[in-house]
């Protein structure tokens, strides 16, 4: 994710082709660790939980990919591509 990030920053919008090939993905993949973390929170698991604090480090970094693309886009023309 953190070389994703790299590269959306320093390519802008042409990095938007590759974006739109991974989106899906990641959104997919930012649910299901949502769902979990929200499990593992109403069983009262997720302090004791090894893997919630990395599913919460992959989800904001995927928040942050994205933040990244739309602030490297040039002309603030961003077109939803979902």
């Amino acid at each position: 994710m953190k070389i994703n990030q790299r590269v959306a920053d320093s390519t802008g919008f042409v990095y938007l082709n590759y974006l739109k090939n991974i989106f899906q993905d990641l959104l997919k993949i930012y649910n299901l660790y949502s769902q979990q973390i929200s499990d593992a929170v109403v069983r009262n698991q997720a302090q004791n939980n090894p893997m919630v604090k990395p599913m919460k480090a992959v989800r904001r970094d995927i928040l942050k990919l994205i933040q990244t693309y739309i602030l490297k886009e040039k002309d603030k023309n961003f077109t939803v591509f979902y």
